[in-house]
């Protein structure tokens, strides 16, 4: 009688929690599960930043002259043309006199009328003295640089003072930057400088920052940087307009994120990232942020290398949301 009473007992215990178990089983079904945040991320890595300022600016020189005819008469020849570097003393161009030209031009006329041998003879010599007496001017360079511009052709007739050629010393050229006024506090004296000129096929320009105009320009409210270059292509004229990008901070060795991974909470005036956490957890995380460049951040407070943050996603999380990584 007893042994049944224990397998009653039993077989009553085991009914029992299986029903306990039942029902738990659909009071859970009952329950709010929260879906998990999805975020992209990206990785802190040690490394150097700079931060550059672009400007935009035109070239200019200091010695620039044009080069001008001596005297009234014709071109005979021009030895040089735009782009060519000449040396201090080189023959620009050769002007004949009006009347050594006008002699000239009188006995060709006399030789090709000419019709008799004693003509022809005499028309002869009046050409052949009126060529070796002619009275030519040699132009030439006053100081070594390059051709920017030639104004006149050969066979063409001039006054005296016409414009020739003109020369700039590429020695004296540079560059004149357009700093906003918001912006001038962050230039100083020997920051590098990039120069490259839209719709010319040359390479950037190196050069550093040699001088700040103390004046504002009311209109622009800007401030020109007079920039030194070095190695200008004898293409580029004054007057070339120009974009500068001048380096004003570097930063080696530091902590560097991706750019869209921090945020900033405006009531607070603080930083911040989402630090995932075993690829499951986002810790809000204060920061210190630095020097940034187009892509990447440094941060001098908060992370160290290989810290994973939240590139897209973590924007509104609580501190200590369940995520799930969408890539690396």
């Amino acid at each position: 009688m007893m042994r049944k009473d224990v397998r009653l007992i039993f077989v009553l215990a085991v009914l029992s929690f299986i029903s306990v178990g039942c029902g738990s089983k659909q009071g859970d079904s009952d329950i709010d599960v929260k879906p998990r945040a999805t975020v992209s991320v990206g990785t802190a890595v040690r490394g150097d930043i700079s931060n550059s300022l672009s400007v935009t600016g035109a070239f200019e020189v200091l010695r620039d002259e044009k080069v001008k005819s001596t005297i009234t008469g014709k071109v005979e020849k021009v030895f040089i043309l735009e782009g060519d570097a000449v040396k201090k003393g080189q023959l620009v161009a050769s002007i004949v006199s009006q009347e050594s030209d006008a002699a000239i031009s009188g006995a060709s006329q006399l030789l090709s009328q000419a019709t008799s041998e004693a003509e022809k003879s005499q028309a002869e010599k009046a050409l052949n003295l009126a060529v070796s007496t002619a009275a030519i001017a040699k132009i030439t360079a006053p100081f070594s640089g390059s051709v920017v511009r030639r104004f006149v052709a050969e066979g063409e007739l001039v006054n005296q003072g016409t414009d020739l050629v003109e020369l700039v010393d590429p020695e004296t050229e540079y560059f004149t930057a357009n700093v906003p006024v918001n912006s001038i506090s962050s230039i100083r004296t020997g920051q590098p400088v990039t120069v490259t000129i839209p719709g010319m096929r040359l390479n950037s320009i190196s050069g550093v920052v040699e001088a700040t105009n103390p004046s504002t320009d009311p209109n622009s409210q800007s401030v020109e940087v007079r920039i030194s270059l070095r190695a200008i292509p004898a293409l580029v004229t004054p007057g070339t307009f120009g974009n500068a990008q001048i380096k004003i901070g570097e930063r080696k060795s530091v902590i560097l994120v991706p750019k869209e991974s921090v945020y900033h909470d405006d009531e607070l005036n603080e930083y911040f990232v989402w630090r995932i956490q075993g690829d499951t957890l986002a810790l809000l995380t204060r920061v210190s942020p630095g020097l940034s460049d187009s892509a990447r951040v440094e941060v001098s407070s908060g992370l160290k290398a290989g810290d994973v943050v939240a590139t897209v996603g973590g924007y509104g999380l609580p501190d200590s949301t369940a995520v799930t990584v969408s890539e690396k």
